[in-house]
C-alpha cells in the first residue's frame, strides 16, 4: 500500500514538472505565435544595409521602420521571447549580413527561473554567433529596461540592475556597443516611469520616441 502511494506521488510530481516545463516552452520559442513570426521572418527579404531590432515584446511593440524613417529597418522582436529562443532563430538574422543589430533581451528569462549568470552566458553565445556568422555587423547591446515591481511575475528591478551590470561587462568583453537606456526610463525609486507605461512592463508610444532619441546617434546619416 505504501509503495502504491509513493508511486502515485512520484507520478503526480513528474506529471506536474512535465506540465510546467511544457507550458514554459509554449510561452517562448515553442509557442504558435513564435513559430508563426519566425516563419514570416524567414519568408521576408533581407534589405541591403539592414538595421535590425532584435528581441522580445519590448522590441516587438515598436514601429521601428516609421520611427527611424528608413525602409532598411526591420523588426525581429517576438513577444515572450528569451535568449534561448533568440539562439534558435539567430541564423535568420545573420544570413542577411545586416549593417547593424540592436539587441534587447533578458527580461523574460529572469521571470522563468533563469539566473543572471545563465542569461549572461547565453547572451555571450548570441554575440559570438553574430561575430562569427556576420562579422561586418555592428552590434548594439541594450540594457534590459526597468519594470514596476510586482506587476509582471517574479522579475524585479534589483535583478534587472544586476543583469545590466553583467551586460555592460559583457559588451566590453565582446567589443560591442553598450547602450544604457535605463537611467532615462527610471523614476527616483528606480522603477519604470509611470508616464512611459500603462501596466508596468511594456512601454507606450512616448517611451518608444524616448528610446529612439537615445539611439538616433547610431543611425546612418
Amino acid at each position: 500500500m505504501k509503495k502504491n502511494i509513493a508511486l502515485s506521488i512520484t507520478l503526480l510530481a513528474c506529471l506536474a514538472l512535465s506540465t510546467i516545463a511544457h507550458s514554459q516552452a509554449n510561452i517562448t520559442e515553442f509557442s504558435g505565435y513564435w513559430k508563426h513570426k519566425v516563419d514570416q521572418f524567414r519568408a521576408l527579404p533581407n534589405p541591403e544595409g539592414e538595421i535590425c531590432f532584435f528581441g522580445d515584446s519590448i522590441t516587438d511593440g515598436g514601429n521601428w521602420t516609421e520611427l527611424v524613417g528608413d525602409l532598411r529597418v526591420t523588426n525581429r522582436g517576438i513577444s515572450s521571447d528569451t535568449c534561448w529562443g533568440i539562439v534558435k532563430r539567430l541564423d535568420e538574422v545573420t544570413e542577411g549580413k545586416p549593417a547593424k543589430i540592436f539587441i534587447m533581451i533578458g527580461t523574460n528569462d529572469l521571470d522563468r527561473t533563469k539566473t543572471v549568470p545563465m542569461v549572461r552566458e547565453k547572451l555571450a553565445e548570441i554575440l559570438d554567433t553574430i561575430k562569427r556568422d556576420s562579422p561586418v555587423t555592428e552590434v548594439y547591446l541594450q540594457s534590459v529596461l526597468p519594470v514596476i515591481d510586482g506587476t509582471w511575475g517574479s522579475r524585479n528591478n534589483k535583478t534587472i540592475d544586476e543583469m545590466n551590470v553583467e551586460l555592460e561587462s559583457l559588451a566590453a568583453e565582446k567589443n560591442v556597443v553598450w547602450v544604457n537606456l535605463n537611467p532615462h526610463f527610471k523614476d527616483e525609486s528606480g522603477a519604470l516611469r509611470t508616464d512611459l507605461t500603462e501596466e508596468g512592463l511594456h512601454i507606450n508610444g512616448r517611451a518608444y520616441y524616448l528610446w529612439y532619441s537615445l539611439i538616433r546617434k547610431y543611425m546612418p546619416r
